[in-house]
């Protein structure tokens, strides 16, 4: 697999909840310019959980990626620019995130040839 799996938890500023649930709120509305930032990022999946440990907000990653893509800092497009601008304010940079071990993933072939394809 020419691909890559990560799992990554940030934790949310004290305080920044609210702010952080209007992050998610404007990503779910504006789903499709999001989608559209996936190929300059050779993202073939992405997506975002919300949980709470310790009395603190945590927000997850998961995705699948292809080396060599561009990194969200990077683009121009509206999106991302709103999308980092929440980032700053809302996770907490004083906590390491959590950054989960890959251990193996099952990928149907199909799908394996799929995410191949997308790469070519």
């Amino acid at each position: 697999m020419a691909f890559r799996t990560t799992l990554t938890t940030f934790t949310v500023k004290t305080g920044m909840e609210v702010k952080a649930d209007e992050w998610l709120r404007v990503l779910i509305e504006r789903k499709a310019e999001c989608i559209e930032t996936l190929d300059r990022e050779r993202m073939h999946f992405e997506t975002i959980f919300k949980s709470t440990r310790d009395g603190r907000m945590r927000l997850s990653w998961f995705d699948v990626q292809s080396p060599g893509g561009a990194h969200v800092g990077t683009s121009t497009l509206a999106i991302d620019k709103i999308h980092i601008d929440y980032w700053q304010q809302c996770i907490d940079r004083e906590i390491p995130p959590e950054t989960f071990e890959h251990v193996v993933s099952f990928v149907p072939a199909e799908l394996e040839n799929l995410i191949r394809q997308r790469d070519e």
